[in-house]
């Protein structure tokens, strides 16, 4: 690699990204396998070969030694701590087109990633927010700035303490509260019928915590080098956010309790696009979503900003997904997989941005089929390896 080259590697590992209303630019438990050819056997499952046994050692006491020693650099290998080292970003966010008409609408997507967080090259965040309604783009523009200034005040004190864990993520869950109630209240933003996702990923060490609402997602695809016929390299997903939409019994479930109904627009004398949060009391625009900041009208009927949270220890280096519901519902995890195995691990800048804008082209040209997608593409691929501390 070329000192231009490093020097350019190195402005983007240490760089900011604030991306505001972004202009256009260009649990899954088992493991899947899946070679060049695009092939894909869940059942297939590989024996691994027994170990040769060691030769031994006739001397007893040269026998004992070597155990004791050995036995000492397992333990010390144990007590190594590993730490993520974020080792290529590429961010994609493109604007959507209004329904049936398909002329291209405003982008109302916020994408934010700060790495290095207090010169800590294990501290990095990411914030990938999905706006709708008239004032989308501002809400999720407002939610992403206050809910870094909330993590940033966190992480000064930051340890891996299992209490501290757990302390944080209750932290992070009244960042949340916080927010939800500023936006109201403070922001001079009308949120009475828009609002935004939020996605929030935090690397310290060897963790990795996820906080979501609404159907924005994440997901780590862990490497795996076992080689098997599928292939030389394996990924491992763990999917790391729930879905928050009416589709789901829990949120549903909710909803009706609080007074709402849940059903598809009408147009014409047919129902036509997916699922919306409705009043049964009094008529309300309706979003798709069941969790979100802002959506005051909707707050009344069950929708809420409380959000999961998922704490991973990551063993592996991966890549590390976040990506806008559009994104999924037009393609499957299993796209996303196949496009990111041939480049496991990348071995440039170009080969992430590359299998970035293939995942979020392949979402747009399938949308395109269908009449009444109007959603903006936006996603967040990272690249980490792990590092002994």
């Amino acid at each position: 690699m070329s000192s231009q080259q490093n020097k350019q590697k190195d402005v983007v590992n240490k760089q900011m990204i604030f991306a505001l209303n972004p202009k256009q630019d260009f649990n899954l438990g088992d493991p899947v396998k899946i070679n060049k050819a695009n092939s894909y056997d869940p059942t297939y499952v590989k024996n691994e070969p027994l170990q040769k046994p060691i030769n031994q050692i006739s001397n007893s006491n040269i026998g004992t030694f070597q155990d004791k020693d050995q036995l000492k650099h397992t333990n010390e290998a144990k007590n190594q701590k590993k730490q993520n080292k974020i080792k290529y970003i590429a961010t994609r966010s493109i604007a959507g087109l209004k329904a049936y008409t398909k002329a291209q609408k405003d982008n109302q997507d916020s994408l934010f990633y700060k790495l290095e967080i207090n010169k800590q090259a294990d501290k990095n965040l990411f914030l990938l927010a999905d706006g709708h309604g008239e004032q989308g783009a501002k809400v999720s523009q407002y939610a992403i700035k206050q809910l870094s200034d909330c993590i940033y005040d966190m992480i000064e004190s930051m340890n891996t303490q299992p209490k501290f864990v757990e302390q944080l993520n209750s932290n992070i869950i009244t960042s949340f509260q916080k927010i939800e109630s500023n936006l109201v209240s403070l922001s001079n933003i009308d949120t009475t019928d828009s609002g935004t996702t939020m996605n929030l990923v935090l690397t310290f060490e060897n963790y990795l915590i996820s906080a979501n609402i609404g159907d924005t997602r994440t997901f780590y695809f862990q490497r795996s080098d076992k080689p098997d016929q599928l292939g030389p390299v394996t990924l491992r997903i763990k999917q790391l956010s729930n879905q928050h939409t009416p589709e789901k019994e829990i949120e549903s479930q909710r909803i009706l309790e609080s007074g709402g109904k849940i059903e598809q627009d009408t147009q014409g004398f047919q129902k036509t696009g997916p699922l919306k949060v409705k009043s049964k009391k009094q008529d309300i625009k309706g979003v798709t979503i069941t969790r979100s900041f802002g959506d005051v009208q909707a707050k009344q009927v069950g929708i809420i900003s409380l959000p999961d949270i998922h704490t991973f220890q990551i063993q592996q280096e991966g890549f590390l997904v976040l990506a806008t519901g559009s994104i999924l519902d037009m393609i499957d995890i299993i796209d996303i997989c196949r496009i990111l195995t041939p480049i496991t691990p990348p071995n440039s800048q170009a080969a992430i941005e590359n299998a970035a804008g293939q995942i979020v082209e392949e979402a747009r040209k399938k949308a395109k089929l269908q009449p009444d997608i109007q959603d903006d593409y936006s996603l967040i691929l990272v690249y980490i390896e792990m590092d002994l501390a």
